[in-house]
């Protein structure tokens, strides 16, 4: 049985509603028993690190928790907090020096967020995100170096220079950092804690130094002051550390202080005082490793801009940027934590940055020109290396401050396994490390035997007998696209270099398209013909499935075409930019093509015709067998194809033979010049009375009437219409209509006229003198009387003719009917007002 067939297709539609309803049922029964256990908690966890902000500010809290007791604190404004915890909410107070006042806090059902306002203001919110990153910053405070480090880091970290680098806890990093400025009320001049450390980051980071150059080793006294020089200018900032009970602190400047020395350093780089840092300007090497530290999430984010990829192939630059962010990242994990403050940030040097040296190669940043200007990239040597620097310091522990947040990624956890497997495996060989070669192997191994099995399964599923040449064609079509994927699917795990990568990823896509190409030229045909047997009038939904099936077919070379040029590196730019510049030629000699294609539009709009039809054209006629986006083929009655362009069809005058309802009877007997008048009279009214008997004439028009005098015959004209569309038919009922009027001619005695001449002479035909005389003497008469009827009538004369004969004629059925009353008031009445407006004459 064929599972594709109608109860085949209610079957599964059965299986599927019974699926989803046991699965719906099954989750029900899952969900109904956890509700309860979710608001039967006694009271929500609130131990941990929250990032939390008010109107106006914010901190952040540390709670402890036990049991229903809530404890916090926030260092930021020397406050804590003493709350129970009832369910979901927090109810408690917070204190602030001689400061103090009430809250709510209901937490997120999902414990991982809190909403809440103050009770003694209750338009005044208060919110709050748990978070993780500010456990894993480790703050020390032995030495001005160690506080400067966590400053930096902690401040980093946080985002404060619109370049966040951890998973969140910006809010509760700034006030780690906070908790390292000693300054007093005054000097912050009224300024918040958190925008004043912020002020005071924003200074230091204009700077350019080395921490190691911070004081670090045995310090007298308890005051030490280190400069902090602007790269490639003569401005620097002076930084004070004190020491109290044994903990080293920054000392706060001066609000005016901190102000005037941002707009020093900003003026020295010519850059507006209020101006936003956009490290994606790539403006100076500490632009460049912010854009790929920020980058480098766990999601993947890619950070090409930060690479000089220029030779790389575009075909596969973006699998190779990702790569090689992943190994810059990776190396620069084991070097050390980066702060942006000892790299320099002159947008103006022109100096290449040498951010790390080793003997396999450098990590160097350098100025690169664009159309844009001038940015700073990592530099192509660096680039080429970075896999073989990779390999040699890969032993290397990642640095602790970066250890919360390296990422693993899929080709460095394969490239973990074959080492652990056999370190021999990471033995180059030629361009790439063995177990790479041997890994690109088994996945094109596998696309083949995939393949195979893909097909099986379809052909468990279709029966092969409805077209065997186009499942041959699928068969061949899928085992190249499987493969395709799969190799394409082992690119980025791989991390195949350039070299390899660029011929893999085009020969993958290579079979992709060319395997989908052929699959989705029949699928298109196939819904063609899918959709004309659905139509009750499929000759004219026939035209348009036409016309859309052939573009849809071209698109679909045209897309596989792009594809192809994309993934073969062919510049195909050029050549659609060109055909923009050459538009009006391109235009020009598309014309015919684009003609006919908008033809065969308004053949369907219109639908003068449509396949099936029998028309006639020209001076040809046939049967419409395909309207395409070029031409029409109409089988004419010789059975042979005739091909005529849409622009040339739609202009012509076209007879469309099949909507007509009726056909047109017309004939013409011609009877000899022997006919007496009543035998024609009965001849009229024998061949009246068969049209008007006959079943398969229409009663109107129906006409039979003595047309005129022919050369040689009495001619009798025959007008009407059959009931019927199909020409057999027709032929049939013409056929016994004509044989009943040779019946009926011979009924009446009568003859066909043949075209025949006479020759008279005068002695055939000869003059009846006695009419001669009579029809001269009433001429005579009528120029004697001046009533001579040339050029016309007198008026009286004609009112006097006028409906004088009977007609229908005396005899006729219908004469009676219609005979007038010369008696009649209104014949009198039409008499008198003809005679009062006639021109008498003199004597009358």
């Amino acid at each position: 049985m064929n599972p594709f067939s109608a109860a085949g297709q209610d079957r599964l539609l059965l299986l599927l509603i019974r699926t989803v309803a046991l699965i719906g049922a099954l989750a029900l029964a899952g969900l109904l028993p956890a509700m309860p256990q979710a608001h039967a908690q006694d009271a929500a966890n609130w131990t941990g690190v929250w990032d939390t902000k008010w109107r106006g500010g914010g901190a952040q809290i540390k709670f402890e928790q036990t049991g229903t007791d809530v404890k916090g604190v926030y260092p930021l404004y020397n406050g804590r907090i003493e709350a129970k915890a009832e369910g979901d909410k927090l109810v408690g107070h917070w204190f602030e020096g001689d400061r103090q006042g009430a809250f709510t806090f209901v937490q997120s059902p999902d414990g991982g967020s809190f909403m809440g306002r103050f009770d003694a203001a209750t338009a005044e919110w208060w919110t709050g995100v748990r978070v993780s990153a500010v456990e894993d910053v480790r703050v020390d405070q032995s030495s001005p170096m160690s506080t400067m480090r966590s400053f930096l880091q902690t401040m980093n970290e946080s985002g404060a220079d619109n370049v966040p680098r951890a998973t969140g806890g910006g809010m509760g990093l700034a006030g780690l950092a906070a908790g390292l400025v000693d300054v007093t009320e005054a000097d912050r001049g009224g300024l918040n804690m958190p925008d004043y450390t912020k002020l005071l980051f924003t200074v230091i980071d204009n700077a350019t130094f080395r921490l190691w150059s911070m004081p670090h080793d045995a310090i007298s006294g308890d005051e030490v002051t280190a400069t902090l020089p602007q790269y490639g200018t003569r401005i620097s900032f002076d930084v004070t550390f004190r020491r109290k009970n044994g903990d080293w602190f920054i000392v706060g400047p001066p609000l005016a202080q901190l102000q005037a020395k941002l707009a020093e350093f900003q003026e020295a780089r010519g850059e507006a005082v209020d101006m936003v840092d956009d490290p994606s300007r790539l403006a100076s090497p500490r632009d460049t490793f912010k854009v790929l530290l920020s980058g480098l999430t766990e999601a993947g984010d890619p950070a090409q801009a930060a690479l000089d990829l220029r030779n790389y192939s575009q075909a596969v630059r973006g699998d190779e940027a990702f790569l090689l962010e992943r190994y810059l990242k990776k190396v620069i994990d084991r070097i050390g934590y980066v702060y942006w403050q000892e790299i320099p940030d002159d947008p103006k040097s022109n100096t290449p940055f040498v951010y790390f040296e080793h003997p396999v190669g450098n990590i160097v940043i350098g100025p690169v020109e664009t159309e844009k200007g001038k940015i700073w990239q990592f530099t192509p040597e660096t680039l080429a290396h970075i896999r073989a620097l990779y390999a040699d310091v890969e032993d290397v522990p990642v640095a602790p401050e970066f250890a919360a947040f390296a990422s693993t990624d899929p080709f460095f956890i394969a490239r973990g396994l074959a080492r652990e497997i056999s370190p021999g495996l990471l033995t180059r060989a030629g361009p790439m490390e063995r177990w790479q070669w041997s890994m690109l192997g088994l996945a094109a191994l596998a696309g083949i035997v995939f393949g195979f099995i893909a097909n099986a399964l379809i052909s468990l599923f279709v029966r092969r007998t409805d077209s065997p040449a186009f499942f041959r064609i699928v068969e061949w079509a899928v085992r190249s696209i499987v493969l395709g994927f799969f190799l394409l699917l082992t690119l980025r795990p791989l991390g195949l270099p350039q070299v390899v990568a660029a011929p893999v990823k085009a020969i993958a896509w290579s079979l992709v398209v060319i395997g989908a190409v052929p699959v989705v030229w029949h699928l298109i045909g196939k819904v063609a013909d899918h959709y004309r047997g659905l139509w009750q009038v499929p000759g004219y939904h026939d035209t348009l499935i036409s016309l859309s099936t052939g573009v849809a077919r071209v698109a679909v070379l045209v897309v596989a075409f792009l594809l192809l040029a994309e993934v073969l590196a062919i510049p195909y730019e050029g050549v659609i930019a060109g055909l923009g510049i050459g538009g009006l030629a391109v235009a020009l000699a598309a014309q015919p093509t684009l003609q006919n294609f908008l033809s065969g539009l308004t053949l369907y709009a219109d639908r003068p015709v449509s396949v099936g039809d029998f028309c006639k054209f020209g001076d040809q006629s046939g049967t419409i067998e395909h309207i395409g986006m070029r031409s029409t083929r109409i089988r004419s009655l010789d059975r042979t194809i005739i091909s005529v362009p849409n622009s040339d069809f739609a202009g012509m005058q076209i007879e469309n033979y099949a909507h007509r309802d009726r056909t047109r009877f017309a004939t013409t007997l011609q009877l000899r010049y022997e006919t007496t008048p009543d035998q024609l009279r009965y001849v009229l009214a024998e061949l009246r009375k068969l049209l008007i008997a006959h079943p398969r004439v229409i009663d109107e028009p129906c006409r039979v009437r003595f047309a005129g005098f022919g050369a040689y015959s009495l001619d009798i004209d025959v007008f009407t219409y059959i009931k019927t569309a199909d020409v057999a038919d027709f032929q049939a009922i013409r056929e016994d209509i004509l044989l009943s009027m040779i019946n009926i001619m011979d009924d009446a005695g009568a003859q066909f006229a043949f075209p025949s001449s006479l020759e008279y002479r005068a002695t055939d035909l000869p003059v009846d003198d006695e009419k001669r005389i009579a029809a001269e003497k009433r001429v005579s008469d009528w120029r004697e009387t001046e009533n001579l009827p040339f050029p016309d009538f007198s008026q009286i004369d004609k009112f006097a003719f006028n409906n004088a004969l009977a007609y229908p004629p005396e005899g006729s059925a219908h004469y009676r009917e219609t005979e007038p009353d010369p008696d009649s008031a209104e014949a009198k009445a039409t008499l008198e007002k003809v005679r009062w407006s006639l021109p008498w004459k003199k004597g009358e």
